[in-house]
């Protein structure tokens, strides 16, 4: 009897331990992401290098090719139970769901690339945080995940920052601003497709989602850009489909699979807190008075959150040694 009564604490304190590691998953991945704004600058070089679709298609295509060895044998994960049909053999058909990541993960990384080369890195990733809010809208629909009246106070907190950052930027390129905006609806699409799919293999979702996503640039970029870049802008392409998007898709994609996805949202907003500090230190890009102060709302907001994570975790840990 002893041993079944024990079960249940065992059972908690995992998975309270999961939740705190998925909580660090998530965080790493925004630090990671966060380098996007100055790269992409980098890249364009004032406009002397690749277009915004052609970053876009590379940087998914080298973050799909790197991660491919750790997706070996994983695909099935992407398959739902009546997803293998027989054509003459065995075809594997990905659920609905996982077509869906690809759909709006393109979208998502498209716009995002292309508002950068139009507007300043910290407008673009202010507008792509408004993903936050349609996270919180859409999560309960579609997931039946509900946020609690702590995350809700948090969330008030941030958009607060957020809504003060944009004040300090109302004159800015208005169609970079809604390809922005665009991008960010896109990212709340795609965190809850992830948050769908959070018992298939992480590494499957993200080498299916890139490599998925440079097929449906490919045409793109052979109509309207150039598969042709510099030596150099191909090293930084490189950097940026490893260092700053494949590995932080994977890490964002395990963490998802351990925390709601409003949740991740709120982690996640460490983002554009950190973006016009690089863009700032890369090329010299000014971020306004008011973008600092609203960062550094949002950053207390997320400082708010994680504790109350880690006290959560501390206490049911704490009941279990008693």
């Amino acid at each position: 009897m002893a041993n079944v009564n024990q079960s249940a604490p065992d059972a908690a304190t995992t998975k309270h331990r999961s939740q705190y590691a998925g909580i660090v998953l998530v965080t790493l991945a925004a630090l990671f992401w966060s380098l996007n704004g100055a790269l992409i600058k980098i890249v364009c070089d004032g406009g002397r290098g690749p277009d915004g679709v052609t970053i876009a298609f590379y940087r998914s295509l080298f973050a799909g090719l790197f991660l491919l060895p750790v997706a070996r044998g994983k695909w099935r994960s992407l398959v739902g139970p009546d997803g293998a049909i027989k054509i003459g053999f065995r075809a594997l058909i990905p659920r609905p769901a996982a077509l869906w990541c690809v759909f709006f993960f393109t979208l998502m990384t498209a716009f995002f690339v292309v508002a950068n080369t139009m507007t300043e890195a910290a407008n673009v990733i202010i507008l792509q945080y408004t993903s936050t809010f349609w996270v919180f809208v859409l999560s309960p629909m579609i997931l039946k995940e509900r946020p609690g009246s702590r995350d809700l106070w948090i969330l008030a907190l941030a958009l607060t920052g957020i809504g003060t950052i944009f004040a300090g930027n109302a004159s800015a390129n208005l169609a970079g601003l809604v390809i922005a905006l665009a991008s960010g609806l896109f990212y709340a699409l795609l965190t809850l497709m992830i948050r769908w799919l959070r018992d298939a293999d992480s590494a499957a979702v993200t080498v299916f989602n890139n490599l998925g996503s440079a097929a449906l640039l490919l045409p793109v970029v052979l109509f309207v850009g150039d598969l042709t870049v510099s030596t150099r802008s191909l090293l930084l392409l490189i950097f940026m489909g490893v260092v700053q998007f494949g590995i932080p898709y994977y890490l964002y994609t395990l963490g998802l699979a351990r925390v709601p996805a409003y949740q991740a949202a709120l982690i996640t907003m460490l983002e554009p807190v950190l973006v016009p500090i690089w863009a700032y230190l890369a090329v010299g890009e000014q971020a306004p008075r008011m973008t600092m102060i609203g960062g550094g709302v949002v950053l207390m907001a997320l400082l708010l959150f994680v504790n109350a994570a880690r006290r959560a975790n501390g206490r049911v840990i704490a009941d279990q040694t008693v």
